[in-house]
This record gives structure tokens, C-alpha cells and sequence, in this order.
């Protein structure tokens, strides 16, 4: 099966899904998210009395580590459910939190992804970093005006966001790493991580722009208010399943769509 058709199919199977099970699929991401939403809250509030940086940044790794990453592991579970079955409940989300083993398992899976993401999205910030440090050096005179620093901070984005596609995408495909672990409770994060890589080896390009056709619904939910951001990760999530589920089992068909009514 071409790449194209396959990523068409897993989106348009993963949509029809997401709309079908729409309240549960945003409730579910709204879970992984609200220990971020209320962390961000607090940060901020300690910032603006306080003016300190490190106590927010502690605040702010803990609450990926062992509350969103963990979360993330039953969103999954919840996505995987769904897809497989046609409906589940929006409980499997906190399945991590009921269990001292199954969180564990989560965390240790979660934390090698964000290693990984960490290591791999350093290096387009590295060169936005070193593109800013060329432009204020050229232009030191310059650097203190509101203007240049617009349009600085503007130019430094928009390069951002370009480099960093495929390094994302590369980090997109270690989300394979949840359904291995959840089908094989003997197999380690480490081992789940280098085996979902090895699975979609030759779909780093189709990664990419499955990424990249996601970006409508991405601006769509910013300007939502980040509303429109409970629809896009559950769909872009949904559909990635679907994909990694299809490749893994040899270009087979992906769910039928009489199986996720």
C-alpha cells in the first residue's frame, strides 16, 4: 500500500472515530492536559509575585513527568481501545493513577520519549539560537529597538517551526512505543522506543508530511483559544495508530469502518 493512500485512510478512519466519540476523545486529552493548564496557572501567578525562574521550571518538569506523561500512557490506551473496539471508556485514562506498577511502567516509557524528544529538538534550537546570535551580533546598535526585536523574534520562529518538521516527525514515530508496551508487558521503554523506529523504517519521509497535514487543524485550534487543540491531538493521535497498526502489520487494512461505529 503507498504511503499516500495509507495516510489518507488511517486519517479519514481516525476523523470518522474522533467525531463519533468526539466529548469522550476531547475529555480524555483534556485530562492529559490539565495538570499543564493548572501548573501554567500557578507559574505564572508565583512569576508575577516573585519574579523567581527555577522553582516554575521545577514545577513545570514535574508535572510532564509524573502527571501528564503518565496521563498520556491511558490516553492511548483509551485512543487504542476505541479504534480497536468502537468504544471505551474515558476511565481507561486514569488506569496509570490506579496502579503503582502500570505507573511506573508509564513514567519509565514516557520519560525515555521525552529524553529522546529533548535530544532531537535541541538541534533546530540550536540553530535558531545560533541564527539570533549572528543577526544581534551584525546588528548590535540595533538589538535594543522594539522593531528589530520583533521581527526578530518573528524571523526566529518562523525558522523554528520550519527545521524542526523533521525532527519532529522523527519523534512522532517513538509513539508506537505505547501499543508495544501495552501488548508486551515484558518489553522496556528503551526496547519499545527502538522497536517502534525499526517498525515505520522507511516512513520517515511519509512521517513528515503526515505531519505537516496536520497543520491546518493545529492553527485551528490556537485560534480556538486552544479549545480547537483537544480535537487535534486526539485526531492526530488517533490517525498515527491507525498508521503505525497498519505498517506493523505488513500494509494490512487498516479497521474497517463497520468496526468503529
Amino acid at each position: 500500500m503507498e504511503s499516500t493512500n495509507l495516510r489518507r485512510r488511517a486519517k479519514l478512519i481516525a476523523k470518522q472515530c474522533v467525531m463519533r466519540n468526539l466529548m469522550q476523545v476531547m475529555g480524555a486529552v483534556l485530562v492529559c492536559m490539565l495538570p499543564l493548564m493548572l501548573t501554567t496557572s500557578l507559574v505564572n501567578n508565583y512569576l508575577l509575585t516573585t519574579g523567581k525562574v527555577l522553582l516554575p521550571m521545577v514545577l513545570y518538569l514535574g508535572s510532564i513527568l509524573l502527571l501528564v506523561l503518565p496521563l498520556l500512557y491511558g490516553v492511548m490506551a483509551f485512543l487504542s481501545e476505541l479504534l480497536l473496539v468502537g468504544n471505551a471508556s474515558i476511565l481507561c485514562a486514569f488506569d496509570t493513577l490506579t496502579s503503582i506498577s502500570l505507573y511506573l511502567r508509564s513514567m519509565r516509557l514516557g520519560i525515555c520519549i521525552f529524553v529522546r524528544t529533548v535530544l532531537w529538538l535541541s538541534i533546530p534550537f540550536g540553530v535558531t539560537t545560533a541564527y539570533i546570535y549572528m543577526v544581534v551580533s551584525q546588528n548590535p546598535q540595533a538589538a535594543g529597538q522594539p522593531e528589530f526585536f520583533f521581527q526578530m523574534v518573528s524571523q526566529a520562529v518562523g525558522l523554528y517551526t520550519i527545521i524542526s518538521i523533521p525532527f519532529t516527525a522523527r519523534v512522532l514515530c517513538y509513539l508506537g512505543a505505547y501499543p508495544l508496551m501495552m501488548r508486551d508487558p515484558n518489553l522496556g521503554a528503551w526496547q519499545a522506543t527502538r522497536q517502534s523506529v525499526r517498525t515505520l523504517r522507511g516512513h520517515w519521509k511519509a512521517m513528515i508530511v503526515f505531519l505537516v497535514s496536520f497543520l491546518g487543524w493545529e492553527l485551528f485550534g490556537v485560534w480556538t483559544m486552544g479549545i480547537g487543540m483537544l480535537f487535534y491531538w486526539g485526531y492526530l493521535l488517533s490517525a498515527f495508530l491507525i498508521y503505525f497498526q497498519t505498517v506493523e502489520q505488513g500494509d494490512a487494512s487498516p479497521p474497517k469502518e463497520d468496526n468503529i461505529q
